[in-house]
């Protein structure tokens, strides 16, 4: 059976800053906070790069505070998914090129040059994970408005091209991709994408779980399963996976991830439940569970 690595979704989430989860003595040290979320996990994914391109003097930092073998997944930027962006979240020169300097932007408002230039500069600076071995995938999460449609198609088309070379992840929110999956799932394989199943709760406009790999690295990501937060409104990101897996329910991740790792070369298990403490004491009891001392 394949290894299955564990991790969060990120290991500086405002709440989880506020949650008293890291030691005084690091709470405010950036340096010290990432070396303390890698004495307890060997993965995270890194969740600021959907809101603002990362900067390469930052990311050389991450691969120099964590130790051999430890792996960071990095969110695609949200020009690069069909979110749009924010005006303000740009470097000055880029943000000049935008229609309105202020706010948010959709999608179709965004120059095409804008774009290009945006994902030429978010993959130099994972240049200094990728020399050091630590860069995993990269994770496109398609919105809830994109369905399987040819345009769709030819998104992932262009998606596979771009970012050749690296292993690149994608998550359908929309559950409309999974009544045509025998047809997507031989889009991934042909593209070489990975595909992410979730772990999300029994709503109508949420994905099913569906453990089924299209490529050696197999991802689960656990939403939580909180069914009422799920459609929002949210004023934050975090309100809609606030849930605390049960002991029971982790059980049910530890033989999902199970199921990956008969098809897979390695799995990797995220959460994505990151309001307080909630995700990373799912990491640590899932880890509990599937290497028990």
């Amino acid at each position: 059976m394949a290894p299955i690595r564990v991790g969060t979704a990120s290991w500086t989430d405002e709440t989880l800053l506020a949650s008293g989860w890291y030691p005084k003595e690091v709470a405010k040290d950036p340096e010290g906070r990432l070396r303390y979320y890698a004495q307890h996990f060997d993965t995270v994914e890194v969740d600021s790069t959907f809101y603002a391109l990362p900067r390469p003097e930052v990311v050389a930092k991450w691969a120099e505070r964590t130790p051999e073998g430890f792996t960071f997944h990095v969110k695609a930027f949200s020009a690069f998914t069909g979110h749009g962006l924010e005006a303000e979240r740009l470097p000055r020169d880029l943000r000049a090129l935008l229609p309105r300097q202020e706010g948010h932007l959709s999608q179709k408002e965004i120059p095409e040059e804008v774009v290009e230039e945006a994902w030429g500069r978010f993959l130099l600076a994972l240049e200094p994970l990728r020399q050091a071995g630590k860069l995993g995938y990269l994770h496109f999460g398609l919105p809830p408005w994109v369905e399987p449609r040819p345009r769709s198609f030819r998104y992932l088309e262009r998606l596979a091209e771009r970012a050749q070379g690296y292993v690149v992840a994608v998550e359908f929110r929309n559950p409309k991709w999974y009544t045509a999956w025998g047809f997507v799932k031989r889009e991934l394989k042909r593209l070489g994408l990975v595909h992410v199943s979730v772990d999300a709760p029994p709503h109508p406009e949420a994905p099913p779980r569906v453990l089924e790999p299209t490529h050696p690295v197999a991802v689960l990501r656990c939403h939580g399963r909180n069914a009422e937060t799920w459609k929002g409104p949210h004023r934050k990101p975090y309100e809609r996976f606030n849930w605390r897996y049960s002991e029971e329910e982790l059980l049910d991740l530890a033989q999902a991830a199970k199921t990956l790792a008969e098809r897979a070369e390695v799995v990797y298990v995220i959460f994505n439940n990151n309001y307080g403490t909630q995700g990373v004491e799912a990491g640590l009891g899932l880890k509990r569970i599937l290497d028990p001392v």
